[in-house]
């Protein structure tokens, strides 16, 4: 009798979970591959006011959102830079810069692989860019790219992350704006 009970659990467990696995791959088929978060801002400053700012990666805690609490330059400058970033808990990452066209963009590449990277990203890379589209206006994009490690519970990470993710662009867009048009950030 014990035996036909722990095998209906076991059963019922193993029945839960694969439903709980489908469903994540279902719910959230974006989960596959490589995905992308994007945002963008027009500002009314010139191009290069704009790169100043945005391009300004050793002070990036201090205009983005709660998420990140320090950022230190381990070496270089441009491409080829690396630097170390943590979260108010003390989590930290390391990120090499794999683009650096001054005036232009730049692009960030987590290393994903260290030891002791913490988060559910198999591969998390970062594009800034700025377009100038008339003398005092410039359009800021971002794109992040992002890969689950696990796509069957990334779909839990995309539902709770994205509008975070999206209250975190707005906060460091609304900070670069103010920054770029002459006023403080609030």
């Amino acid at each position: 009798m014990i035996r036909k009970i722990l095998k209906i659990t076991v059963l019922t467990l193993a029945s839960l979970i694969v439903a709980l696995l489908v469903y994540g791959g279902i719910q959230y088929p974006k989960t596959k591959g490589l995905n992308h978060f994007t945002a963008e801002r027009i500002v009314h400053a010139h191009v290069d006011e704009v790169w100043d700012i945005i391009s300004d990666v050793g002070n990036y805690h201090e205009v983005t959102a709660a998420g990140i609490d320090k950022v230190r330059i381990l070496e270089g400058n441009g491409l080829g830079m690396k630097r170390e970033c943590a979260d108010p808990a003390g989590n930290s990452w390391e990120e090499v810069c794999t683009l650096w066209e001054p005036g232009v963009q730049f692009k960030f590449r987590v290393n994903t692989e260290r030891e002791d990277y913490r988060f559910p990203f198999k591969s998390l890379s970062g594009l800034w860019r700025v377009d100038s589209i008339a003398p005092t206006s410039t359009r800021i994009s971002l794109d992040f790219a992002y890969e689950f490690e696990n796509p069957f519970l990334s779909g839990f990470f995309i539902s709770a992350g994205s509008k975070q993710a999206e209250e975190d662009m707005k906060i460091l867009l609304d900070n670069w704006q103010q920054l770029a048009e002459g006023n403080t950030i609030n």
